[in-house]
């Protein structure tokens, strides 16, 4: 029978001392980062002590700390979030003008997304972005849209941007000449990637500066970060409207650090694209 962890702790949870009820409640609200964190990491983000781990994960009936974060690691694997919250919404009976009721999401969506920490680690950001000798983005999946979006509108003002793919250029090639003074844009969203999360753990020890764009302050890229961009999805569309808009938002305020040069960039590569007829 499966020895699935939020079942055991549902069932289990009355039963618990005080000490494995908090790290009960910290793995339940933060399960996707659980397959992320060493033991280490889960106590001192839970505040529980190395040997209460231990005790709570036989007590959950796994052998050790490494077997119980397989099992949750092959738990959220089968919950993979746009496809599960897509499925759900073609499922739903209502049929009535799905056009508008996707448009009224995002604007729920949208209209929550600024508050004034939101605006603190934004403007921080910008200035960790305009002092980097370098920017990388880093995104996977379906983030990659939003992290290949900014990285084209920033090509088009800037020298100094990279992506990182997984594509036919070795990433650890590129890996291989990043500096303390350059910068990482991670973007990432439940399921988490594990490659988004490699490259942002390596930026993390080389000493960079992280700035994340993710939809938790627990999420693994989060817990990396030297500044979280808190862009959360929009219910059931699983949208990135809110991701788009702090990266155009990001766009703006970087082409602004020197306005005549970017218009100029900017007219060079219109002109460059008409030239070689890339537009009707």
């Amino acid at each position: 029978m499966e020895n699935n962890i939020i079942v055991n702790i549902n069932q289990k949870y009355d039963g618990l001392s005080k000490t494995h009820k908090r790290l009960a409640d910290y793995i339940k609200e933060n399960i996707y980062a659980v397959p992320f964190l060493s033991i280490k990491e889960l106590g001192e983000k839970s505040e529980v002590s190395l040997a209460s781990i231990t005790r709570f994960t036989r007590e959950m009936g796994f052998l050790g700390y490494s077997d119980f974060q397989r099992n949750v690691s092959e738990l959220v694997k089968k919950d993979v979030v746009p496809m599960k919250e897509t499925k759900n919404f073609i499922l739903t009976d209502a049929n009535d003008n799905i056009l508008k009721n996707t448009i009224n999401q995002n604007l729920n969506a949208i209209s929550t997304l600024y508050t004034d920490e939101l605006q603190k680690n934004y403007d921080d950001s910008v200035q960790i972005l305009k002092n980097s000798r370098k920017v990388y983005i880093a995104a996977s999946r379906s983030s990659y849209s939003v992290g290949y979006y900014l990285y084209f509108m920033l090509k088009g003002f800037m020298e100094n941007v990279e992506l990182l793919t997984s594509g036919t250029c070795d990433v650890s090639n590129k890996l291989a000449y990043v500096g303390e003074n350059d910068c990482l844009i991670s973007i990432s969203y439940s399921l988490y990637t594990k490659l988004t999360y490699d490259i942002t753990s390596y930026f993390h020890d080389v000493g960079c500066r992280v700035i994340s764009i993710t939809d938790s302050y627990s999420s693994p890229i989060a817990l990396k970060s030297t500044k979280v961009l808190l862009a959360k999805n929009s219910g059931s569309t699983y949208s990135f409207v809110n991701a788009m808009t702090i990266a155009n938002a990001l766009v703006v305020s970087l082409g602004k650090q020197d306005k005549e040069e970017t218009i100029r960039r900017l007219s060079k590569q219109d002109k460059i694209a008409i030239d070689n007829g890339i537009y009707l």
